[in-house]
């Protein structure tokens, strides 16, 4: 006769026998610990939901929390204020590096952000913002950091040490589709810069040596009611200087009549604050001022559209980018900025291919109250040393010189009338055809190998045009004129 399975019971029995327990005896102590078994499941889950509640409110706070609103009732007391602030920047810098454990990367750069307009002084948002940047792939914001940067007193050193090669290789650079098109900067150069010291210091005079040791150029907005008319002002520079200045081939630009914020400026103020100004730079230096810079880098929209009535030319990003997407402006100096990191700057600029635009200041040994972040003589000359031995790959020139290139560029177009294996003739057209004060640099795309034969390149009436092998496969040539045929012969 077949037995029957033994089931739990039957198993459960065994057990019993086995450990000599009395089956009545075991039942009662198993309801016991059954018991007890059940309360503890139920206290842990109360605890349990005491946790999550908790930290479910936590968060909930963390997330309605408004730094502003924690500055509020500290604005009487300067001291408190930025003690306030600074804790705060601390917080929100702590809260973005959370952010960035859960992987949220949007609401790690909005709390940098945050920290960074809260307290611009504490290095470590720029640090995280940048790098997140850089982890993105958001090259103009990575930039547009540093520049952000140069605007305060972190230290710039730390915070353009995050910016690594490896980072940038990651993020291609677009290249021409045509085989014909205009270089980005004369002679195919990969980068140009352009220093502009602000306000007008007598100091910067005394620096301009330094830039015709090296055959340079650079930009000198003036406040024009504050210039001097002796050389004797210990702070402002004189007349008789800045004329000189531009005689020798330095821009003199304006920088508005007695540097007010353009934000608090209406209607009739900027007759004084812009148009004023540039009448009495170009009476009192006999040269034509093309270029304007807002005093403290700030605008509205209507400053903007007054001072474009009178200027070529506004140092604004968004003014400038849709001329050259890749420029970039960073202030140079201050006990934060080091030679190697404004080295570091142009090898950027050179491969990545930037229009940078150095904001400068005062240029001295001596430490002034009145000067904003400036530099040494010894600072400027090591930086322009080290741009003059990088000559092959960086323009440096005026802002309105590279300005004006940029807006030719922007503004021609080629028509390739013949096209063979060894050959090319095209022109160049403009809407308003005028005498190029400078020549523009054509890029032709070639077979690698290819090299210029003795006809090299030439203009319809015979004249001979500039032309070298500027890469392997490319040959670059310099035209001269507009509506002019250009042929170009190579083997």
């Amino acid at each position: 006769m077949k037995k029957p399975k033994a089931g739990k019971t039957s198993r459960f029995n065994t057990a019993q026998k086995i450990l000599n327990i009395p089956q009545e005896q075991n039942a009662k102590s198993n309801g016991g610990q059954a018991l007890f078994w059940i309360i503890g499941v139920i206290l842990c889950a109360v605890l349990f939901m005491g946790i999550g509640w908790f930290l479910g409110q936590q968060r909930e706070s963390q997330e309605n929390y408004n730094p502003y609103m924690a500055l509020k009732g500290y604005e009487g007391s300067r001291h408190s204020f930025i003690v306030k602030s600074s804790e705060i920047s601390v917080k929100m810098a702590d809260r973005a590096v959370a952010a960035l454990k859960r992987r949220n990367i949007k609401e790690a750069i909005e709390d940098c952000k945050t920290a960074i307009d809260i307290f611009p002084i504490d290095s470590k948002p720029y640090i995280l913002l940048t790098k997140l940047y850089l982890m993105t792939g958001q090259e103009r914001n990575m930039f547009d950091t540093l520049t952000l940067a140069g605007r305060s007193y972190p230290n710039f050193n730390n915070i353009l040490a995050m910016v690594d090669d490896t980072d940038l290789d990651r993020m291609p650079l677009e290249e021409p589709a045509e085989n014909i098109y205009l270089a980005n900067f004369p002679e195919d150069k990969k980068s140009a810069i352009s220093f502009m010291f602000d306000d007008g210091e007598a100091n910067i005079y005394k620096a301009l040596p330094i830039f015709d040791k090296y055959g340079y150029k650079a930009t000198i907005p003036v406040v024009a009611g504050y210039v001097s008319d002796t050389s004797n002002d210990p702070f402002w520079g004189s007349w008789a200087e800045w004329k000189d200045a531009a005689s020798r081939g330095f821009e003199i630009a304006n920088h508005s009549m007695y540097h007010r914020d353009s934000i608090k400026l209406h209607g009739s103020d900027f007759d004084i604050s812009i148009d004023q100004a540039k009448d009495v730079i170009e009476k009192n230096i006999g040269q034509k001022v093309t270029a304007y810079v807002f005093p403290h880098d700030s605008y509205s929209d209507e400053a903007v559209a007054r001072a474009l009535r009178t200027h070529e030319a506004i140092r604004t990003q968004e003014f400038l980018r849709p001329y050259y997407n890749r420029m970039v402006d960073i202030v140079l100096g201050g006990p934060y900025v080091s030679v190697e990191s404004a080295n570091r700057l142009v090898d950027l600029g050179i491969k990545r291919h930037l229009w940078l635009i150095a904001k400068c200041h005062g240029v001295t040994d001596k430490i002034s109250m009145r000067s904003f972040k400036s530099i040494t003589p010894e600072f400027l000359d090591q930086n322009l040393s080290y741009i003059h031995s990088k000559t092959d790959d960086v323009w440096v020139e005026t802002f309105s010189h590279v300005f004006e290139y940029l807006a030719r560029r922007k503004n021609t177009t080629i028509e390739t009338t013949t096209s063979g294996n060894n050959s090319v003739d095209f022109i160049l057209h403009a809407a308003k055809p005028e005498k190029l004060p400078q020549p523009l640099t054509v890029v032709i795309k070639t077979p690698a190998g290819s090299t210029l034969s003795s006809a090299s390149a030439a203009a319809t009436d015979g004249h001979q045009l500039k032309a070298w092998n500027c890469e392997t496969d490319k040959i670059c040539v310099d035209v001269d004129a507009y509506e002019e045929g250009v042929h170009l012969q190579w083997h």
